[in-house]
């Protein structure tokens, strides 16, 4: 089974993606999730968890997280839309705009195709710094991520929100507690990364912020 998630806004095909998964998962416990970006891409990947099973569970659940990020996948998911459909696994993509091609494949052959796109943008909201370190401190996922997106549609760069992460982090780990905030480090790694082209600042914020 398939469902994909796509459309120029992007952030409400993830948070339907997200939502879908972690329905999934709470109904399907003794289900495997895998989880594949494009840095992890390869046709492998896919075709050998199209029939499979693993030991103690009935069924995956695999995640394809913008994989057409990747030359390679975005030449060869089109092929791979029906045999994943047919599949007894469920198989989640997340996506972008989709070109032509693989928008064809998607409207013929996927179990459930969601589109989200942007509406006629109205006044810039303006980010709003606290609100985002007070969730992130708080570890309130949801809204951490919420707060994100929205700064990053409205242009904010990458590397000024991580400042303010590791401000939240670092301040949490120099309170009362005495207790490091193992994210200090994890922001820290994130950071230099992305500056060294390692992986994809903005999105290593999100997975962070999702898993907070």
């Amino acid at each position: 089974m398939l469902y994909v998630f796509h459309g120029s806004d992007i952030s409400k095909s993830v948070e339907k993606a997200h939502t879908l998964i972690g329905s999934l998962r709470t109904k399907r416990l003794d289900a495997s999730f895998i989880e594949i970006g494009a840095d992890k891409w390869s046709k492998s990947a896919v075709e050998e968890n199209l029939g499979g099973q693993g030991l103690f569970s009935g069924k995956y659940i695999i995640f394809l997280d913008r994989v057409t990020e990747n030359v390679d996948a975005k030449e060869l998911l089109p092929d791979l839309i029906q045999v994943m459909n047919e599949s007894a696994n469920i198989f989640i993509v997340l996506e972008g705009k989709l070109n032509a091609e693989l928008k064809r494949a998607v409207e013929k052959d996927a179990e459930k195709a969601m589109e989200s796109e942007k509406k006629e943008a109205a006044a810039k909201k303006e980010f709003n710094v606290f609100a985002l370190a007070d969730a992130f401190g708080r570890r309130d996922a949801v809204n951490a991520w919420k707060i994100y997106r929205e700064a990053i549609d409205s242009g904010i760069e990458p590397e000024n929100i991580a400042g303010v992460l590791f401000w939240k982090a670092k301040s949490m780990s120099s309170g009362p507690s005495g207790k490091s905030d193992r994210r200090l480090e994890k922001l820290v790694t994130l950071y230099h990364d992305g500056h060294r082209g390692v992986l994809d600042l903005e999105r290593g914020i999100e997975k962070l912020l999702l898993s907070c």
